[in-house]
């Protein structure tokens, strides 16, 4: 990676002669004469390293740098400036603000050093960067070794696959096994060999486990290993060896498959899988699951006949294969005797167990285009009904498929999002139907993709960044950009000067540091605690009280407010009102949305409403559309009013401009 030098000097001719000094030597160098000049380079440019000089007149060395470690934390700073100001660039370097202080006049050699050093440096934390992401947000089991196959950390997945875990940090990989063998070891780490196998006697049960460790991700410091359990090793238990020609191994299988391609004809590939096997498999014993997928095997084999080949996937999941494909009636008719069949024949000692199946299929090729994809994709269908615990069979989701490939995608080119400005902040007004004047706004965040999908709807890119640990960094950008709204709102007496900003569970419970980050941003822009409000779901409140009860009592005696967003649909939360320290509820729009025409849901708003006012708190009506509603709304009592009747969404200009409008008119 090429370093990019922003050089930071008042004095023009210290700015020359360090940009020839740095251009000899080969580096990318940008100057700027001010630390208001640098800042507005920042936004439009990617830099690695800034060398600036301490005391200049608008705005001093250690003033932009804070600035620098707020927005842009990944840039390396070096601080290059006369013996007085000695003490007080010892001081930036304890605060963490730079690296490294050089004095002026300085020396050739030491600064082009310098600079190597803080381009690795700089390397290393955006890899770091990367790779604190992939761990925190992946539901994939992670463990991170250095070049040696040292034991750095792991994720929850990790810990929670493979317990001791904790034991093996600063240790090595080759350790952890019961057997270790140390040329596998370094074959793996050579890249010679693309798996590591180890093997790991579970204490509990005394089985026999073999995990497979792959290459996930790597850079030039360290490497993330994927962590899995080798059904092939691990399930031996549960093997299936009998019904002769029927059952063959998963070579055979893609075998098979090319057979048929080769010569032309159609065909179906089933899955199909016992629901929750390996919770049955640890509440009984092994035998008794190994029963279940016997069955299950003998009923296929009885259901299909002989024409029809088998492999055994995983422990509780075998593919079939079936020539000459049938059509959709016919294969859901085959599955679903199978189902009874399988319920039939379950001993009567298990009669009383919910044992389910679940399967999906595809057809070639009027699926897809070979034997392999269609497997790939039928396996993604498995896991997305395995994760819903859907039980039923269906055909192949081509669209499934589709919208897995394009959340990867989305994910990937959100790591890029903030830092390639491609965030922008919209506000909604809240009304007062006190005063009848705009008295807030939400704060909305929109997403557009330049390369490939333009806006991307918040309801797909942000459960994304919630699984993936992204949301933690958008968070935070957003909070960051809110508090320069409010101080610009301030600056030109707008008269807003609250902003609601919907708050992400994970920033609560994966970010330690995100409320010291909040607090820095309200002191750099001058502003107060209670301006802002955060929103919170009802679903993780009343789904994680005990955790967020904690976390809500601190920003509480911090001075923040809080709302419960979605309020009043799908769970009888009323209750919590009285427990959580919060200072209003938001009502769900789908309860505004059915207000005109339901006597019942008028009286329901009324009531929370009043009873949210004798616990004295506010209540705001989100989704607001026509006058009918509106009218409804005071008359319920309600405090707050948002929606599209009052306006949609607003960027910042309309927003003021609405403002001057709405606010010399009044509400109507």
């Amino acid at each position: 990676m090429e370093p990019s030098i922003l050089l930071v000097d008042d004095e023009v001719n210290v700015l020359r002669s360090l940009r020839r000094v740095l251009q000899r030597a080969g580096f990318k160098v940008s100057v700027a004469e001010s630390g208001p000049e640098a800042l507005e380079y920042l936004k439009t440019s990617d830099v690695s390293i800034i060398v600036t000089d301490y005391r200049m007149p608008d705005m001093t060395g250690a003033d932009l740098l804070r600035e620098v470690k707020i927005h842009w934390p990944e840039i390396i700073n070096i601080v290059l400036s006369g013996h007085a100001d000695f003490n007080s660039v010892v001081e930036l370097l304890n605060q963490g603000l730079a690296i490294k202080f050089l004095q002026k006049p300085w020396n050739e050699n030491e600064l082009i050093t310098t600079i190597q050093q803080a381009q690795q440096l700089y390397c290393k934390r955006i890899a770091q960067h990367e790779r604190d992401q992939l761990l925190l947000g992946s539901v994939t089991a992670l463990i991170e070794i250095d070049e040696n196959g040292k034991i750095n950390r792991f994720n929850a997945p990790a810990q929670s696959l493979f317990s001791g875990l904790y034991s093996f940090v600063d240790d090595y990989i080759i350790n952890i096994d019961a057997q270790p063998n140390k040329d596998d070891l370094t074959a793996f780490l050579s890249n010679k060999t693309n798996m590591l196998f180890i093997a790991r006697k579970c204490a509990e049960s005394e089985k026999e486990y073999e995990f497979i460790l792959e290459r996930y991700w790597s850079d030039d410091f360290c490497q993330l290993l994927k962590l899995s359990v080798n059904p092939s090793k691990s399930s031996d238990k549960f093997l299936i060896e009998s019904f002769g020609d029927f059952l063959i191994k998963e070579p055979a299988f893609y075998q098979q498959l090319n057979e048929y391609e080769g010569e032309n004809t159609s065909y179906t590939v089933i899955f199909i899988g016992i629901a929750k096997f390996e919770l049955i498999a640890d509440l009984l014993d092994y035998q008794s699951a190994y029963e279940f997928t016997h069955l299950l095997a003998k009923v296929l084999h009885n259901t299909f006949g002989e024409k029809v080949r088998m492999c055994q996937k995983h422990s509780n999941q075998f593919m079939l294969s079936v020539p000459h494909a049938s059509n959709d009636a016919t294969l859901l008719a085959a599955l679903n005797k199978t189902m009874s069949l399988f319920s039939d024949a379950i001993p009567q000692r298990y009669k009383g167990m919910s044992l389910e199946l679940y399967g999906v299929y595809g057809i070639f090729p009027e699926d897809v285009l070979s034997g392999k994809e269609l497997i790939n994709h039928l396996s993604l269908n498995m896991n997305y009904l395995a994760k819903k615990q859907q039980r039923f069979f269906t055909r192949f989701d081509a669209e499934l498929v589709n919208d897995y490939r394009k959340n990867f995608e989305l994910s990937r080119l959100l790591f890029k999002a903030i830092d390639n400005e491609e965030f922008s902040l919209y506000f909604q007004p809240k009304i007062d139907l006190k005063t009848h004047k705009v008295s807030g706004a939400e704060v909305l965040i929109r997403w557009y993709e330049p390369t490939k999908y333009g806006w991307v709807s918040p309801g797909l890119f942000i459960p994304i960044s919630e699984c993936d640990g992204q949301i933690i960094s958008i968070g935070r950008w957003v909070i960051s950009q809110s508090c320069k709204t409010l101080k610009y709102w301030a600056e030109n007496n707008t008269g807003v000067r609250v902003l609601a900003i919907n708050l992400s569970a994970r920033q609560l419970k994966d970010d330690p540091d995100w409320i010291d980050f909040m607090l820095e941003c309200l002191s750099r822009n001058n502003l107060e605690s209670s301006q802002l409000v955060f929103e919170l779901t009802e679903t993780y409140l009343i789904e994680d009280f005990a955790i967020c009860e904690q976390q809500l009592i601190r920003l509480r005696t911090l001075g923040f407010k809080l709302l419960i967003d979605d309020f009043g649909v799908g769970y009888s939360s009323l209750g919590y009102l009285s427990k959580l320290p919060v200072d209003g509820v938001k009502l769900d729009r789908a309860l505004i949305a059915d207000i005109e025409s339901s006597l019942a849901m008028q009286s329901m708003i009324r009531n929370i409403t009043r009873m949210s006012h004798d616990l004295n708190l506010k209540v705001v009506a989100e989704g607001v559309e026509t006058a009918y509603q509106c009218e409804l709304i005071k008359k319920l009592g309600c405090d707050y009013i948002q929606g599209y009747y009052y306006s949609e969404p607003l960027e910042q200009d309309d927003f003021c401009n609405y403002l001057n409008h709405f606010n010399s008119q009044g509400a109507q």
